[in-house]
């Protein structure tokens, strides 16, 4: 056949699609494509691994720049990058979009979403009278082209394609394709739901170690529990901390101090960090046959032989499924387990430290997200009750957080506690700062259950 031959129609389905050479090479490309991913795939051995050679053969194809899958949350208005394969860098690379990117201004995505329909962007300037924001987001992301597929079953969101150069216009691939890829997401997901209902701060042999960074510091082993004030030492548990917050495999005793304490001149660091190693192992054997901290040539690491899990983890697994759950019972029992999984900043003696703030405010944001959602909940189910545990706990834990006081006062109003939710906003006015409790004054004026008392 001639690849410039004649033009022909084919009606496929009620579609019709022109074929000329192009079609015909675009064909046996998809063909070829095909073959080569079935035989990548024998070799995967699990759901994120099947998807990320999938995308990396999307990405050959296309000829592009990235292809990833875009988890969409349509009640927070979010989206954020799952699974990704970029063409420089390889599979799970640094990315230059934020961990979580706002959807206010995303108007045809959500069209394409509702009408489960690709979305193909030939060119970034067809869309800059159009669609500014979106536009200017997506040349922030350095985008000049793109294909996207909407999937909405069990998870929601797009298998994304970033500047094809190949095949613009032909979607056919990355559609087939990323049924592929959303099933090993939703099968990834299952896995890591099983794993979490099997996790808890109980251990069971004597390799488990369960760390608990919320509040104190505190470890449990099958043998007994280590506490902060056990350790008889500040700097053991800000180095045990920050050991557990790298992600680095083993960091070097010279990193460690200049993190944490900058400001103290050493000489020799590594003497002075395999004393705090000793000190920390010595108190770590009262509960622990093993090591806990274990010294490589490239510096420290947690000793990778001991099943260490941390209520930092915990909190992030239902975190995850929470933003998952739409069904107000299992969200609301998801919601309860973190928020009781929260007992203050991490490592609170230590969490304004400049080398922890990020992190301890990061959960703190969080957790007051997460508590107020829980408390919306709760008043939608008319369990006032709750809402009166959760806001008092929420205010002992975060004084500033005006949406407890305003949770805590509204279901003092709604069961005609009058008296008692006067005294509420007298010590809501001790606790805010004065632009907040102005906010929740007026907030509580335009409540009905509240109007006659605070208007």
């Amino acid at each position: 056949m001639q690849r410039n031959a004649k033009k022909k129609k084919c009606d496929y389905s009620e579609m019709e699609i022109e074929v000329t050479g192009e079609y015909v090479q675009y064909a046996i490309d998809v063909e070829r494509s095909q073959n080569e991913l079935q035989n990548k795939l024998a070799a995967c051995n699990s759901p994120k691994e099947i998807a990320l050679v999938t995308m990396k053969v999307i990405v050959e194809f296309y000829d592009a720049d990235w292809c990833g899958a875009l988890d969409a949350n349509m009640d927070l208005g979010v989206w954020t990058s799952v699974w990704w394969y970029d063409k420089e860098h390889g599979s799970m690379s640094s990315k230059k979009s934020k961990d979580l990117e706002i959807m206010e201004n995303y108007d045809r995505w959500f069209s394409c979403m509702r009408e489960h329909r690709p979305m193909v962007m030939s060119d970034l300037e067809d869309i800059k009278e159009e669609a500014p924001e979106e536009y200017t987001t997506l040349q922030r992301l350095n985008v000049t082209s793109l294909i996207a597929v909407p999937f909405w079953m069990r998870s929601q969101g797009f298998v994304a394609l970033k500047n094809p150069r190949k095949y613009k216009e032909q979607t056919g691939l990355i559609r087939l394709l990323s049924y592929a890829i959303v099933t090993a997401l939703n099968e990834h997901r299952l896995l890591e739901m099983t794993k979490l209902s099997l996790t808890s701060p109980r251990v069971s042999c004597e390799t488990d170690v369960f760390i608990s960074l919320f509040g104190e510091l505190k470890i449990t082993t099958s043998k007994g529990v280590l506490t902060e004030s056990e350790m008889k030492s500040p700097k053991i548990s800000r180095l045990l901390v920050y050991l557990l917050l790298s992600r680095k495999t083993a960091v070097a005793p010279r990193e460690i101090a200049d993190a944490i304490w900058p400001e103290e001149e050493a000489d020799m660091p590594g003497k002075n960090m395999k004393s705090l190693v000793y000190r920390l192992q010595q108190a770590f054997s009262l509960v622990s046959d093993y090591r806990l901290i274990e010294s490589t040539p490239n510096g420290y690491q947690i000793n990778p032989t001991l099943n260490i899990i941390t209520d930092l983890q915990l909190f992030d697994n239902k975190w995850n499924l929470a933003l998952k759950t739409t069904a107000n019972e299992d969200k609301i029992e998801l919601l309860q387990k973190l928020v009781d999984l929260y007992g203050g900043d991490v490592l609170h003696s230590a969490s304004s430290e400049h080398w922890l703030v990020g992190t301890s405010l990061n959960y703190q944001y969080r957790y007051m997200g997460a508590v107020n959602e829980l408390m919306k909940i709760l008043w939608e189910e008319k369990h006032y009750h709750h809402i009166n545990t959760y806001a008092a706990k929420a205010m002992a834990v975060v004084p500033h957080n005006a949406d407890a006081h305003y949770w805590l006062i509204r279901t003092m109003c709604k069961q005609g506690h009058s008296e008692m939710a006067r005294s509420e906003i007298r010590m809501a006015e001790s606790k805010l700062l004065e632009e907040d409790y102005e906010a929740l004054l007026k907030r509580l004026s335009e409540d009905e259950d509240c109007r006659e008392y605070f208007s």
